[in-house]
């Protein structure tokens, strides 16, 4: 009788900790996907912030001199590292003209995502494959 009883208490603890083990992995699943349909508040205005922080410092890197002269800026923003050699090896950008129109593209474009690990010299014109694709026909 002492050993029905034993195995009666081992089957129910292991479908109690069985039920807990689902019960536990089903609410850290609704946790995570309550935080994907709704992002904290906090975290939007830091995001913001620091987008507005990041921009600054680039433009402050784009300026011709002394930084912009030698791609410090494209550097900063995560391009190909060619891109500092062109600007190196053109004096500068075409004499700083080129750094001169990075440094008024960042600070007047709101939205520098675009501009963050863009392999191209001038990194204002847009993509024709991203414009391609977000120019689709239904």
């Amino acid at each position: 009788m002492k050993k029905i009883i034993f195995i009666f208490f081992i089957i129910c603890t292991s479908k109690l900790i069985a039920a807990h083990s689902i019960k536990t992995n089903s609410v850290e699943a609704l946790i995570i996907e309550s935080k994907i349909s709704r992002p904290n508040p906090i975290w939007i205005s830091f995001k913001k912030k620091n987008n507005a922080r990041k921009k600054a410092v680039a433009a402050v890197l784009a300026f011709p001199l002394p930084f912009g002269v030698i791609g410090l800026h494209r550097i900063y923003l995560g391009t190909k590292p060619y891109i500092p050699l062109v600007y190196i090896g053109t004096v500068g950008g075409v004499f700083g003209i080129l750094p001169f129109i990075d440094f008024c593209v960042i600070l007047l474009d709101k939205d520098t995502e675009h501009y963050k690990a863009n392999s191209h010299v001038f990194m204002w014109i847009e993509n024709q494959t991203k414009k391609t694709e977000t120019n689709t026909y239904d």
